[in-house]
């Protein structure tokens, strides 16, 4: 699976978050990863947080699978921030990062520094949904993995009129 199961690794546990308000590259990427992992990871155990699921995002296959709680005292192996330019930005979702055993972050924006164990950031990129297909095997995704990356790329690319 490309580079996705260098990140992985040895993780049996993966917890996936984005930003605060998630926005549509945001909901997109966090989908796109899950959905990925649900389909062709059936050995890993993983769990998506989000803030919030704005109706018109809840027709993305799986989005009924998305934790609106917070944290809950889960520790996971590998816990991915997406679409996060900062930690804080994690909000409710942060303590999952903070206590996660490691860390990784694919995103877009200028402003990261790389705040966690492994940094994936492409500042050049539209969004973070095309960040996250440089790290899948193409031939592993599937319309369950393409529609909601196609999502976040349209949403934070001005639906194709930005420059990026």
């Amino acid at each position: 699976m490309k580079k996705m199961n260098e990140i992985i690794g040895d993780a049996r546990t993966i917890g996936i978050a984005g930003h605060v308000r998630p926005d549509g590259d945001c909901v997109g990427s966090c989908m796109s990863l899950y959905n990925y992992l649900k389909k062709n990871r059936p050995d890993i155990t993983v769990k998506v947080y989000l803030e919030f699921v704005d109706e018109k995002f809840k027709i993305i296959q799986n989005a009924d699978q998305i934790d609106t709680n917070g944290y809950d005292g889960t520790i996971y192996d590998l816990f991915i921030a997406l679409d996060t330019a900062s930690v804080e930005r994690l909000g409710k979702n942060l303590e999952f990062f903070e206590n996660a055993k490691r860390t990784a972050c694919i995103d877009h924006h200028a402003s990261n520094g790389g705040y966690a164990d492994f940094n994936y950031i492409i500042p050049e990129a539209s969004s973070a949904s095309e960040v996250l297909y440089e790290l899948l095997d193409e031939s592993l995704i599937d319309k369950s993995v393409a529609e909601p990356m196609y999502m976040g790329i349209a949403h934070d690319s001005g639906v194709f009129r930005f420059q990026s």
